[in-house]
């Protein structure tokens, strides 16, 4: 498979992850794409063998296919660990970096890469990585918009969207707005514009990143 066939399978996943139907016309707008391009490229994952489409015109992996795109994403989601933890990359360039580098990585550096990391149970943006010995309970997260004023909350991940956006990863990294980070909503303005307390430190957030940050209340 070429370069592109690897990251729309990886966005197939990432959008079934989401809950985002996954039909061609959706698929562009998460990879910012042609629908043309996007035809095109299910084409060749169809010859592949590797999706099929539903009757209600749904992108749906075959046995293969779910195969193939699970060891793209935990090799993905292995490289950014790697090279946040090991190289000292800065968070927000983690992902462009391990879209580049983790479609090259072999069945053996990948046991390497889950040896030396512990066999992580997420990337560095909090997303679980497929096949982890450590899988966490994510279910009783609650995107941080829902939240309201008054409450701590402890950022637990970042959808996958966002980390396309560079301008906001430096932002959150800057802001201190990492998994692990520990969030106190000051206040919900009528449009849904937050404002926040990380690490003693007031940062504002609009609703359409509100929206796409997963926290555990109470933590």
């Amino acid at each position: 498979m070429t370069q592109p066939s690897h990251e729309y399978l990886e966005a197939l996943y990432e959008m079934a992850e989401e809950g985002i139907p996954t039909q061609q016309a959706r698929l562009a707008e998460w990879l910012d794409v042609s629908p043309a391009s996007v035809s095109e490229a299910v084409k060749r994952l169809g010859r592949h063998g590797l999706v099929e489409t539903g009757g209600d015109r749904r992108l749906r992996f075959t046995a293969e296919g779910k195969r193939v795109a699970e060891a793209l994403v935990r090799r993905h989601r292995l490289a950014e660990r790697f090279l946040v933890e090991v190289i000292g990359l800065p968070w927000h360039l983690a992902h462009e970096e391990a879209t580049a580098w983790g479609p090259a990585i072999s069945e053996r550096v990948e046991g390497r890469l889950v040896e030396m990391l512990r066999d992580p149970a997420t990337c560095v943006h909090g997303n679980p990585i497929p096949g982890s010995s450590h899988a966490v309970d994510q279910s009783d997260l609650r995107p941080l918009h829902e939240v309201p004023a008054g409450t701590r909350a402890r950022l637990e991940r970042l959808t996958e969207d966002l980390e396309l956006e560079l301008d906001v990863m430096r932002f959150f990294e800057e802001s201190g707005l990492m998994p692990g980070a520990g969030i106190r909503v000051l206040s919900v303005a009528p449009d849904g514009t937050m404002t926040l307390e990380v690490a003693g430190e007031k940062v504002g957030l609009g609703s359409h990143l509100a929206d796409n940050l997963w926290v555990r209340v109470g933590a």
